[in-house]
């Protein structure tokens, strides 16, 4: 992908990566950020309590800024990062995906050409893991083209709209992402959908499953309740 300077002094973006037992694919998400040459940034690994190789692997880079605390879940671990973040602009990437370098110039040369944008969405790229079976929920499609998402790994927020919205929903065991994403657009935050891949992701079996199951189904369906209920207030 071919990244374009932003326009103005290049600002500092945080990235923020989340990890629980991730010793599997820590190292190559953080390799896979310190490839962009974009070069004002900071790496923030929240380690959320994990008890296998992890604080070893994170430790053995130079130049993160790591947050150890007990294992609070995901939502919690990116709220201390954001908490923790110097940046003007924070982004995000899960432990098991792979960033796209350019994608940081790429997106501060959009947010300086439309300074009222709070945040912008970009694409994936999913890909199975050598030796996962594709499941039924993932159609073939998906592998083989980039897609919009609307995940924590394609967003990228100016801090100011996360402290205008709030932080995520320590509540939610997963689909913290939509969650403020409704939150964020009920509030009237103006965003974008920009042509750009931000994360190659991967499928894997600890996965697979997670957007299938009744507790997501459940989950998501008492967030669009809430979602409306913001709405008809406002009316």
């Amino acid at each position: 992908m071919k990244s374009h300077a932003p326009k103005s002094n290049s600002p500092l973006v945080s990235i923020i990566i989340p990890v629980f037992n991730g010793e599997k694919y820590i190292g190559g998400a953080i390799g896979s950020v310190l490839l962009d040459d974009y070069p004002s940034k900071e790496i923030i690994v929240v380690n959320d309590g994990s008890t296998d190789n992890t604080a070893k692997i994170i430790s053995a880079f130079d130049d993160l800024k790591i947050i150890n605390q007990q294992n609070l879940g995901v939502s919690n671990a990116r709220n201390a990062g954001i908490r923790f973040a110097s940046g003007e602009f924070i982004t995000h990437l899960d432990a098991d995906d792979i960033w796209v370098p350019g994608r940081l110039a790429n997106c501060l040369n959009f947010f300086d050409e439309n300074p009222e944008t709070g945040f912008v969405l970009g694409l994936q790229q999913m890909f199975l893991e050598q030796g996962a079976v594709k499941p039924p929920s993932i159609k073939q499609g998906w592998l083989e083209n980039h897609t919009e998402a609307s995940n924590n790994g394609v967003i990228m927020v100016r801090k100011a709209c996360y402290q205008k919205i709030g932080l995520f929903d320590t509540s939610l065991k997963n689909g913290e992402d939509t969650e403020w994403l409704l939150r964020a657009r009920d509030a009237g935050s103006i965003s974008a959908r920009v042509p750009y891949v931000f994360i190659k992701r991967r499928i894997h079996d600890a996965n697979l499953t997670v957007g299938q199951s009744q507790e997501y189904k459940k989950m998501l369906f008492k967030i669009m309740r809430e979602s409306v209920q913001r709405k008809t207030s406002n009316v």
